[in-house]
């Protein structure tokens, strides 16, 4: 009896260890959720998710889960709310101990209603001023995003160095809505801006392409991804619309991400979706640790990749010399 009495202790002890193991061990495992305004397929989702990845490397002790809030292809107001109310259940539901929230469409359905409660965000790609937001807050820093226009014009001029005349021309996406202000500063000196176009009808993109091309020395194209046809809900492929822009532009066409260079467009010094994917995960796990987020104030992504498309530069017949050639950092043939 005595025997029975004692395995029955030695069990309930053993139980007992075994469970609080196993729930110290639960504790110790820390979740991310990486949350993207975006579809996987998207290059740039593609390049923050390989930053993400680099970033997180060798991290024992993680669960991470991805959620795509697909609002570059479905851009109606009603179908973004319904995405943001998706993220939130999925955060609700899931309870992870940061999320890194990828691009405009999550901060604004989402991050924002979560300023000064848990979670943390740690945001990344994000174009408008934080402040819109409510950023910085005590749970909420991140990585903004800024073009590289000044320099991308300039490295234009070192192989077609009579341009005067530019013209802008970008998608209606909130990205391009939030970088418009940042695209009107700080230009070239000797440079003329004919216009700057927020277009969301393919019609009138092509419209507008038709003109700059007899009226400008370049193009300068920011992001061509939201472009509807008439009556149609859900944007087109991105590489349909480059395209015919390409095809229709006999000037230089400066783009200011690497897929733009990619998609046929001819130079430009692009964002690095990858630096921002790493220093974003770099956040994540610094406040995993304990560091204060006041120590992790949101910042700019620095660093350019100069990039040439050598197939274009001889569709507009230019004669790159090798020393110049030579500077870019990346150059597709």
């Amino acid at each position: 009896m005595r025997l029975k009495t004692g395995s029955c202790i030695f069990l309930a002890f053993f139980h007992c260890i075994v469970g609080t193991c196993e729930a110290k061990a639960e504790e110790s495992v820390k979740k991310i959720l990486i949350l993207h305004s975006y579809h996987a397929e998207y290059p740039w989702v593609e390049g923050i998710n390989k930053g993400i990845e680099r970033g997180l490397k060798g991290r024992q002790g993680l669960e991470v889960q991805t959620h795509y809030m697909d609002t570059k292809r479905n851009t109606s107001q009603d179908f973004k709310a319904q995405a943001g109310r998706e993220a939130r259940e999925k955060i609700a539901t899931w309870l992870p101990d940061v999320v890194i929230a990828c691009d405009d469409n999550a901060q604004l359905f989402v991050t924002r209603h979560y300023v000064g409660k848990k979670p943390y965000f740690v945001f990344c790609g994000v174009n408008a001023d934080p402040a819109v937001y409510g950023f910085p807050a005590s749970n909420v820093t991140g990585i903004i995003e800024r073009p590289q226009h000044k320099a991308s014009i300039e490295l234009l001029k070192q192989i077609y160095p009579h341009i005067t005349r530019i013209a802008f021309i970008s998608d209606d996406d909130p990205t391009s809505i939030g970088t418009l202000s940042f695209l009107q500063l700080d230009l070239p000196a000797g440079i003329q801006v004919l216009g700057y176009n927020i277009i969301g009808d393919f019609e009138l993109w092509k419209k507008r392409v038709k003109e700059y091309n007899r009226e400008a020395d370049a193009l300068c194209i920011y992001m061509y991804h939201t472009l509807k046809k008439e009556g149609e809900a859900v944007s087109m492929p991105p590489g349909e619309v480059m395209e015919w822009t390409i095809a229709n532009c006999d000037i230089p066409i400066v783009g200011m991400f690497d897929f733009a260079i990619e998609d046929g467009m001819l130079c430009g010094v692009v964002e690095s979706a990858q630096e921002h994917g790493f220093e974003a995960a770099g956040m994540a796990l610094s406040l995993l640790d304990g560091k204060d987020i006041k120590t992790l104030p949101i910042k700019r992504a620095n660093t350019g990749v100069s990039m040439l498309n050598l197939k274009t530069a001889k569709k507009l017949k230019l004669h790159i010399p090798e020393e110049t050639l030579a500077r870019f950092e990346r150059v597709i043939e």
